[in-house]
């Protein structure tokens, strides 16, 4: 009786955990078709997406010194070797935008996304681990419609011009992280990045002299990289203090892909040309990060991520990127903090109030593109949130929030507001044990 009870009780949480997953993949595709986003995602390869936990994100965005034991950590593939727990991870974004710009009334959009969807299973518990993160790499979604007016000879004809594009790449990545000694950790990770990038400009007329019509183009593109990580404890401190330094880096890469341009009209579809194959780089990207435990209540992060876009070259053109005059990008700079606080600390049998978490952070966001070449667009936010653990051991639902702006209203650019709310459940229990026959 005691094994059936184990057995139906571990068979109860795996479909539990399947029917997460199954439940958040579905927005992979609702994400691609979604045109309610800031227009500067319409820039470059896209806005650059990142989600490598839920308690990460809540803590500024970063991560790169967590451990790995309570959460998957995606940020750095040496936390891996904290694993304990198989677990399973995902979570949801829904966002509300708010813009504005001199002489435009202001705007307001809401939309809903897939954050990332996470696996990881301890090979040797504490030690050696490795982990599965299905997560967006860029966004693209955005629509933006200018009223004109065309003279004619009998009357003036009024033309609505639309631009819009949805789409994005996706990162699946595979990692697996290695405890060298009590101190130091290592950590390696393939990735493979994929996704298709659409965009639209139409023109439609009040005169039916005039015909509609819709250019668009399709660019697919696929490639492959990989990431180091390393992880170092210092030694010495007094029991429950702990002080962690955390560095990744990721290799630069170069997508391949190819471009379908179709022009519609009332009469028909049309392809323009035949399919244009070409090549993406994706940069060099630097990580590093430190993480203090004053307590066992208290847990403090700083993080710094860089990505060297300056580098990046395309045969394709891309909205702000032009490959016939040598344009440049924008170095990416993010730099974030942040601090949590868990009342029940290590106590197993704490209240259910003192086993909420905590958390609060900041960040600062720099770009890679932008409208006008003389203008460095920054992101300016603050996060928060709550891990609220569940009635099943090892599984919690964390809440998180991310209010903060971008960009600016003068020389013609746009000022975003917005507020993220995401919900994010982690789940984790153990597999693979030997279980008890009497």
């Amino acid at each position: 009786m005691k094994f059936e009870a184990i057995l139906s009780s571990r068979c109860y949480r795996s479909i539990l955990a399947g029917a997460v997953i199954a439940f958040l993949l579905p927005a992979l595709a609702v994400a691609q078709r979604s045109n309610d986003g800031s227009v500067y995602t319409r820039f470059g390869l896209g806005d650059r997406q990142t989600w490598n936990s839920a308690r990460g994100q809540a803590m500024g965005g970063g991560g790169y010194a967590l451990p790995s034991t309570l959460y998957i950590n995606m940020a750095n593939p040496a936390s891996l070797s904290d694993q304990i727990l198989t677990r399973f991870a995902g979570g949801l974004t829904y966002q509300t935008l708010t813009t504005s710009s001199d002489g435009f009334e202001s705007g307001r959009l809401a939309s809903g996304s897939l954050s990332g969807v996470h696996a990881a299973f301890p090979i040797k518990i504490n030690k050696t681990g490795i982990g599965l993160s299905l997560a967006p790499y860029t966004r693209i979604s955005y629509r933006i419609q200018d009223l004109n007016t065309i003279a004619g000879e009998m009357e003036d004809t009024g033309v609505i011009r639309e631009y819009s594009g949805n789409g994005g790449l996706y990162a699946l990545t595979g990692g697996i992280g290695h405890r060298l000694s009590d101190n130091l950790s290592l950590g390696v990770s393939a990735q493979m990045i994929f996704g298709l990038l659409e965009e639209a400009q139409s023109s439609r007329f009040n005169n039916s002299l005039y015909t509609d019509r819709t250019v668009e183009k399709s660019t697919r593109l696929r490639g492959a990289t990989a990431s180091l990580g390393a992880r170092y404890v210092v030694p010495g401190l007094p029991r429950g203090k702990g002080l962690v330094f955390g560095a990744t880096l990721t290799l630069p890469t170069t997508l391949s892909g190819e471009r379908i341009a179709a022009l519609t009209t009332s009469v028909g579809t049309d392809t323009l040309g035949t399919t244009t194959k070409g090549d993406a780089s994706i940069p060099v990207t630097i990580g590093a990060g430190v993480a203090f435990q004053p307590s066992e209540k208290w847990s403090l992060v700083a993080d710094l991520l860089y990505e060297g876009w300056s580098s990046f070259s395309s045969d394709f053109d891309f909205p702000g990127y032009d490959h016939t005059a040598n344009a440049d990008l924008n170095n990416r700079v993010r730099i974030s903090a942040g601090v949590e606080f868990w009342p029940a600390g290590n106590r197993p049998f704490a209240s259910y109030g003192a086993k909420i978490a905590y958390r609060a952070g900041l960040y600062s966001d720099r770009s890679y593109t932008s409208p006008d070449p003389d203008q460095i667009i920054r992101a300016l936010g603050v996060t928060g949130g709550l891990s609220l653990p569940s009635l099943l051991p090892g599984t919690t639902i964390d809440l998180n929030v991310d209010v903060g702006r971008r960009g600016s209203t003068s020389n013609g650019l746009v000022h975003d507001r917005y507020i993220r709310f995401g919900l994010n459940i982690n789940f984790g229990e153990r597999w693979f044990d030997r279980l008890p026959l009497g």
